[in-house]
């Protein structure tokens, strides 16, 4: 069964002190939501390491922001 699609099922806050970990998170997450609603994960993971942190923060929104919404402190990230 395929999850129904809500506008930000979660709000995920990205601490911007340790920007070395974000990208892994961000890689976790993809996993675990793209295994769920049947997408390809391998691909999508692909192209969110396919450049710089910006570039994966965009990916990833382009995909997830339906269910996520990534939040900088008090800001929303943009995508």
């Amino acid at each position: 069964m395929m999850a129904s699609k809500t506008k930000a099922i979660m709000q995920i806050h990205l601490d911007q002190k340790d920007v070395s970990i974000i990208g892994e998170d961000l890689l976790e997450y993809a996993e675990t939501l793209s295994d769920a609603l049947g997408m390809d994960t391998l691909s999508i993971q692909q192209e969110m390491r396919s450049g710089d942190l910006n570039h994966l923060i965009i990916t990833f929104n382009h995909y997830f922001s339906d269910y996520i919404e990534l939040l900088d402190s008090d800001h929303r990230m943009s995508s």
